[in-house]
């Protein structure tokens, strides 16, 4: 029987790969089943071990999610740090953002379980979560502001639009396969091309037709 999704490596990295195969395992349950349609004996299935396996790395389900959503968090704020670096204006930054995040979430297939369900957190774990997300919210609209006084993004609500565009890019999770018609680059490519055109003072003139196309 394969076990840890076959991710048992040597000693030095196998603690760190079967974190990492359990936090992307438990996310995309979650994301399918919701938190409470969801066991820890189910993730244990999945990954081909004992439910006793998974104590070594987690003592609940609630912490389970919240590693998920924090591992999220990391992803977006990897991508922030990366896009500040690499673009010339506040467009290309949060476009850039977003790009990146979305490869992140998606190509690890999803350490994301990103939307919170009321009551599944413990309230220290939500105060957090959302501290995190309010503060990556505010970085984003930041960038807007930035973009609309450089002319690179037309005259619009910062607010409304970050979490427009974040509200998409998030719900991209519910129903991606890794197994679909497009990898996370193509898709995040014409995801956020789609999102760019709505902001952009110079925008496209057409969207690209197959992401698939996209290499």
């Amino acid at each position: 029987m394969l076990t840890w999704k076959s991710a048992v490596l040597d000693n030095n990295e196998q603690r760190e790969k079967k974190r990492e195969v359990l936090l992307r395992e438990a996310a995309v349950v979650f994301t399918r089943r919701g938190f409470h349609g969801t066991s820890l004996a189910d993730i244990a299935e999945n990954l081909g071990v004992t439910k006793a396996a998974l104590y070594t790395y987690v003592q609940s389900k609630a912490e389970l999610l919240f590693l998920c959503h924090s591992a999220a968090m990391d992803a977006a704020f990897e991508s922030l740090q990366e896009a500040l670096a690499q673009g010339r204006n506040g467009r290309e930054k949060i476009i850039l953002t977003l790009r990146m995040y979305l490869e992140k979430i998606i190509g690890r297939q999803s350490f994301g379980a990103i939307i919170l369900e009321e009551g599944t957190l413990t309230p220290n774990d939500t105060e957090t979560i959302i501290g995190r997300r309010d503060l990556f919210e505010r970085e984003m609209r930041k960038l807007v502001l930035e973009g609309i006084v450089d002319g690179s993004i037309v005259r619009c609500n910062p607010r409304l639009v970050v979490f427009g565009m974040l509200g998409a890019v998030n719900w991209v999770l519910k129903w991606y396969s890794p197994d679909g018609m497009w990898n996370e680059k193509q898709l995040a490519f014409a995801m956020i091309q789609f999102l760019e055109r709505a902001l952009s003072t110079q925008a496209v003139e057409a969207l690209i037709e197959d992401p698939a196309t996209h290499s």
